[in-house]
């Protein structure tokens, strides 16, 4: 499976764009984080047109991935006549953070719906299921990497965090592997809340690195740092904005 990104950046590097992704199955779409400038790229580029149904994933709530949510879900109930289905690993707190933002946006609770993630298992063509899993990023907030398994085998996606130890245990299974997503910086200083690059390379061995997709980079310099070590950088959609 492939992930469309409609931005690649870290929260403080705005010329990448906020760090989000989606595909699409049976005219719905399924998307991975909806930052700042997130729905204003889904607008312009016409993503939503013939959408019977917008699905989302939600790594964590720091505003560079969810800050354009209450403009989504609005736009879906009032243009598309379709609540937002919020897809959720089976966690109350997570629920209720999610939920405390959104009406803090103005939306009410009739506006969307939080669906858990096993709801989804074996209903669509381009996945089996998919699956929240914890992560380390910011002590102060509940954060998920997520795992879509496929017939190709399991696309991980990082989100934002600081450990790799998620990842290596995942290729250290028996499970097949798809695709590696992974929060990539070159910035590299104690208390670090992103994956440094020279860790990365240190972990992954070469023969796993054409399935390896860095993301959410802070600068030219990290990209430079990531294709010299024989990595991939996610591709941005060419977008009107």
């Amino acid at each position: 499976m492939d992930l469309t990104f409609l931005g690649r950046g870290s929260a403080f590097n705005p010329k990448e764009g906020n760090t989000s992704a989606y595909f699409i199955d049976n005219n719905e779409l399924f998307l991975i984080d909806c930052g700042e400038s997130v729905f204003s790229k889904l607008i312009t580029n016409n993503i939503l047109n013939n959408i019977s149904k917008i699905n989302l994933m939600i790594t964590h709530t720091h505003s560079d991935h969810i800050g354009s949510i209450g403009s989504l879900i609005m736009y879906s109930y009032y243009k598309l006549n379709s609540k937002v289905n919020i897809i959720l690993p089976r966690t109350n707190n997570y629920a209720f953070s999610i939920a405390s933002i959104i009406n803090n946006f103005g939306c009410n609770n009739d506006m969307y719906n939080f669906v858990l993630d096993f709801e989804y298992d074996d209903n669509y063509s381009s996945f089996k299921k998919i699956r929240f899993k914890k992560t380390e990023h910011d002590d102060k907030l509940e954060c998920f990497s997520i795992l879509i398994y496929t017939k190709c085998g399991i696309v991980f996606y990082s989100g934002d965090t600081k450990e790799i130890d998620t990842l290596m245990s995942i290729i250290n299974s028996t499970l097949k592997i798809d695709k590696i997503y992974i929060d990539t910086t070159s910035e590299n200083y104690p208390g670090n809340v992103h994956l440094n690059i020279d860790i990365i390379n240190e972990n992954i061995k070469d023969k796993l690195k054409d399935k390896v997709y860095c993301m959410h980079v802070n600068n030219d310099d990290c990209i430079k740092l990531i294709k010299k070590y024989g990595f991939k950088v996610v591709k941005k959609m060419d977008l009107n904005i």
